[in-house]
């Protein structure tokens, strides 16, 4: 399999392993997806890692450690901190041991793999830097690099949601649909708060003459466009922008196309002033275009807000607020991630609309057409 845009995204041959190491991200644990990584080496020595303790507060780190089973060392390791403890338990396993370093992706693997090396592997932090299993030596032992994302597939069109056990078309559909709920009912702890800010932070730049521009690509430019409607429909002065081609949308949709173009970044920024509030929604946080915006907006002085699931990003980077959906683990296809930025946006647009004073009637105005004097057909 080559590597493309998406590639690799497989179970690890387990059978070859003997222990691993599970990195976390303190900033951005994602524990249900880590939760699948730690039942893939329960019958596995292993320990955990959580990384990046240096980006939150010590009550965080406190509280994680109290969700997390087994044994873990808290770590920075930018700076060093936890690398020996985590080198002292290295000796512990056996010679020749081939300990897989696994954990979802921005967690620091690769960085680990360096600072036991000495090595500089590239890192970054757009999801899907890594994208193969590659092999180290580390003294007595060998390191397995992984990718940041787990997918079983084993089971059959496991693309999106786990169908193995669904025994009829009704099964199917009703499991689709309740995986789709979880996913907004899980993404509300972590949203709602910044859907508080958010919604302030427009209500005011509004009142000061500044409009909404929101951006997106693939499944987050439905998004995108789903809140910009809904924003029209309410009054909301709104554009949107997208890598969508119309009749291409499809293939704009699956495979990405001009997602890393910065050119279109630099044309949606045309359209954004100083008082303006840019939303991008990526779920990765890693789209290149829409990352861009954002911090081509920053640099005018426009605020911007970021809908994804992975704060730990160059979109969270350059976002000043950060609504946080938590729909994962989810497989290729993002049907659960999708649904609960759909419910961030439309409690986004609607609670927006109600504290705006806009009510029923004044809405339908809004929606009614308004036909200007055209030409007649034939005439040019």
């Amino acid at each position: 399999m080559g590597i493309t845009r998406v590639t690799k995204k497989l179970v690890p041959q387990l059978e070859d392993i003997d222990a691993a190491i599970i990195m976390i991200n303190a900033y951005d644990p994602q524990l249900a997806t880590v939760g699948l990584f730690l039942t893939a080496v329960e019958d596995k020595s292993h320990f955990v890692v959580l990384n990046k303790c240096d980006m939150v507060k010590r009550n965080v780190v406190a509280t994680l450690k109290e969700q997390i089973h087994g044994e873990i060392i808290t770590a920075s390791l930018i700076d060093g901190r936890g690398l020996s403890e985590i080198e002292y338990r290295l000796k512990q396993w056996r010679k020749g041991s081939k300990v897989l370093i696994g954990g979802v992706f921005n967690s620091g693997k690769t960085t680990l793999v360096n600072c036991l090396t000495g090595l500089k592997e590239k890192t970054d932090d757009i999801p899907g830097t890594t994208l193969e299993f590659k092999e180290y030596e580390y003294k007595d032992k060998t390191l397995i690099d992984s990718i940041g994302q787990i997918i079983d597939i084993s089971k059959p069109l496991m693309f999106s949601v786990d169908l193995t056990n669904c025994r009829s078309i009704e099964d199917k559909v009703r499991t689709v649909m309740w995986s789709d709920y979880t996913g907004i009912k899980d993404s509300m702890n972590s949203a709602i708060p910044d859907i508080v800010k958010a919604s302030e932070l427009i209500i005011e730049r509004v009142a000061l003459g500044g409009k909404v521009v929101l951006c997106g690509a693939g499944a987050s430019a439905l998004v995108a466009m789903e809140m910009a409607g809904q924003g029209q429909e309410t009054g909301l002065p709104v554009m949107v922008f997208t890598n969508d081609y119309g009749s291409l949308q499809p293939i704009t949709f699956s495979k990405g196309i001009g997602e890393d173009e910065a050119a279109l970044a630099e044309y949606i920024n045309r359209a954004v002033n100083p008082e303006d509030i840019v939303i991008g929604v990526s779920a990765s946080g890693g789209t290149g275009f829409v990352y861009q915006v954002l911090a081509l907006a920053q640099s005018k002085g426009a605020k911007t807000i970021a809908i994804t699931e992975n704060r730990d990003t160059p979109m969270g980077k350059v976002a000043d607020i950060i609504i946080k959906s938590e729909a994962k683990p989810e497989g290729a296809s993002s049907s659960r991630v999708q649904a609960a930025h759909l419910a961030i946006g439309h409690a986004l647009m609607i609670t927006i609309a109600d504290e705006r004073g806009v009510d029923a009637e004044t809405s339908i105005n809004y929606m009614l057409p308004k036909i200007i004097r055209n030409k007649k057909m034939g005439i040019k």
